[in-house]
């Protein structure tokens, strides 16, 4: 059950991202690179969530 809510947690963050994304991609201490990597981080955090929660019980 902790895998899953560490998986549930990860979805939730990975949605944070993408919103910050659509609102303001930029940062200014990272300047460009804030428009790459938010929707990269965004979807490597999604999949890592999906991948906690759907994994079997069998650890």
């Amino acid at each position: 059950m902790k895998r899953q809510l560490q998986g549930i947690a990860l979805i939730l963050i990975s949605i944070q991202l993408s919103l910050v994304c659509i609102i303001d991609p930029w940062i200014p201490v990272v300047g460009d690179l804030g428009r790459v990597m938010y929707p990269v981080l965004s979807a490597a955090a999604s999949i890592a969530g999906l991948v906690l929660v759907f994994r079997q019980k069998g650890d």
